[in-house]
């Protein structure tokens, strides 16, 4: 039983390293997604309209913070049981790919676009259904005592069709901002990404109601 265990792991971690390429064809939740994509990940040029004759210029382009996967958070396991935790009890597994980042500033303010690539890979324990991802983003600035400068968590919502043994996914925040520092602190800035298991367990804020009932 351990043998047959450990193949179907080494299967899994192997379609993992495979799946660098995403298609709209692999089962992704979302329409659109190939166009979703395209233009952020450098595969459909760039969006960004030209400017016209008597507009103000375009906010200014800085280099980027790098965006770098934190250590420990690349990958995302969840198994059918938090007590035997094993390769026969893995749903899903995890993985993230190719990342990207655009920086300008605005009044003084880094105004960051950050996408992440990545993909859920079913294990023996898995099936069909709908799950969230659980991902974290951390702007940090780096030093003998680094400080986080924004952090931003995020429940990706994934749906996984019948048949399908792997889905991609994409999230990516628009505005991820901070205070414009001085160009030798930006220099030591960092953007981390990465799974946040930990995220899931703590429960969703609830949603106050409005009433429709006129006062009286």
């Amino acid at each position: 039983m351990r043998c047959a265990a450990g193949i179907v792991l080494l299967s899994l971690l192997a379609a993992g390293c495979s799946s660098g390429s995403l298609s709209e064809s692999s089962g992704s939740s979302s329409p659109g997604f190939t166009d979703r994509i395209a233009s952020f990940f450098g595969t459909g040029g760039s969006s960004r309209p030209q400017q016209a004759a008597g507009e103000p210029p375009p906010p200014e382009e800085i280099d980027c913070p790098s965006v770098t996967v934190r250590p420990g958070a690349s990958t995302l396991s969840v198994h059918a049981s938090t007590r035997e935790q094993s390769a026969m009890t893995l749903r899903y597994q995890g993985t993230i790919g190719r990342t990207a980042r655009e920086c300008r500033i605005v009044a003084g303010t880094v105004q960051m676009r950050v996408g992440v690539e990545g993909r859920i890979i079913l294990g023996p324990a898995g099936g069909p259904g709908k799950m969230e991802v659980p991902l974290r983003f951390a702007v940090v600035r780096e030093g003998p005592k680094p400080v986080t400068i924004v952090t931003k968590d995020y429940r990706v919502p994934v749906i996984i069709e019948a048949g399908a043994n792997n889905v991609p996914f994409v999230q990516i925040d628009e505005e991820l901002t901070f205070p414009m520092p001085s160009a030798a602190e930006l220099s030591n800035y960092v953007v981390y990404v990465g799974y946040d298991p930990d995220m899931l367990k703590k429960p969703q804020p609830r949603r106050r109601r409005v009433s429709s009932k006129p006062k009286g």
